[in-house]
């Protein structure tokens, strides 16, 4: 079987967030003539509310050592990593014994949610500074010490197993939680609607949602017809938790986790939760039409000039949060 061209067939695309065509980095790297290559097993995973990895990690650990020797191979990879959250240092020792003997080296992820991004993943394997690097060029062409490098998150790689056992049935693990603790895995067609990952019941009782973590974007249940996307999350809120508290602690985490690289992430972020706490010593919200629009301003100014994704995402929480308040105004 020609697994690019199946890859190609299926429209498997990365299921870690970006969404970039499978068979595109595939045959770039392969295509490559460099003389070393290297491969990565993204498995950072490091979003509230994103927890599929782990779950491919405990129930499809051999299909998932599988997808990366098939990877490593189709592109001539010389050698490869598993770059593993250390949160799931548990599962490393089932890892070990499925790659005995292979070209594969574990390495234990200390850079937190930032190594998502992949080529801040590379700065930690290389041991340097937890910050990504400038694009272009792009991991395929100069990645890891300099050579073609193929990085893909563990979902992707088990779907990549199964299309070239001959399952073009695309589907995705949808990461569902509420914001009492509980949490699932539902197994989807890719691209699926809020609606169609969820029941009736849960959607009259909640009170909004938020899609693809703690960077993504809230929703109303006006909202149902939304596609699943991204890192393919649906966190669930109730009444117990305002729109504003959720924000609040999403910027908290996305400035704590910030790299503090480029201003408009690292100062845009500081500036945006000051502003929240003085919103939350505010009885009315909307009294402070001001303050509200530098929130907005910064948001957008970090959208548009940010170095990394990190920065680029903060508008996504954001604008999404302020529009459902308005609604609810």
């Amino acid at each position: 079987m020609d697994i690019i061209s199946a890859l190609k067939q299926s429209g498997l695309v990365g299921l870690g967030g970006a969404s970039f065509p499978t068979w595109k980095k595939w045959e770039s790297v392969k295509n490559s003539e460099e003389r070393k290559k290297f491969f990565v097993c993204n498995l950072s995973e490091g979003e509230p509310g994103v927890f599929k990895d782990e779950y491919i990690l405990q129930n499809h650990t051999i299909e998932l050592v599988l997808g990366i020797l098939l990877a490593a191979e189709t592109v001539g990879a010389t050698r490869s990593y598993i770059f593993i959250n250390d949160k799931y240092k548990k599962y490393i020792k089932k890892l070990k014994r499925l790659i005995r003997g292979k070209k594969i080296e574990i390495f234990i992820n200390t850079g937190r949610y930032l190594c998502g991004e992949e080529t801040t993943l590379l700065q930690v394997i290389e041991g340097k500074e937890r910050q990504p690097r400038q694009k272009p060029p792009y991991p395929g062409d100069c990645g890891l010490y300099g050579y073609p490098t193929l990085i893909n998150n563990a979902e992707t790689l088990y779907r990549a197993y199964l299309i070239s056992q001959g399952n073009t049935d695309l589907k995705r693990f949808y990461s569902v939680s509420n914001d009492s603790g509980s949490r699932k895995i539902i197994e989807e067609k890719l691209d699926a609607k809020i609606s169609e990952v969820i029941s009736d019941s849960i959607i009259k009782s909640a009170n909004f949602f938020r899609i693809g973590g703690v960077s993504g974007r809230f929703y109303s249940k006006n909202n149902m017809d939304q596609i699943v996307d991204g890192t393919g999350a649906i966190e669930i809120f109730s009444k117990k938790k305002t729109i504003f508290q959720a924000l609040a602690e999403s910027l908290v985490f996305l400035l704590n986790e910030s790299c503090g690289k480029c201003t408009p992430c690292r100062e845009g972020l500081y500036r945006v939760v000051e502003a929240m706490n003085e919103l939350s010593n505010s009885e009315n919200f909307w009294e402070h039409d001001e303050i509200i629009q530098t929130i907005l301003d910064i948001s957008s100014s970090a959208k548009s000039s940010s170095f990394c994704a990190l920065g680029r995402s903060i508008s996504n929480p954001i604008e999404s949060a302020i529009e459902l308040l308005r609604e609810k105004k």
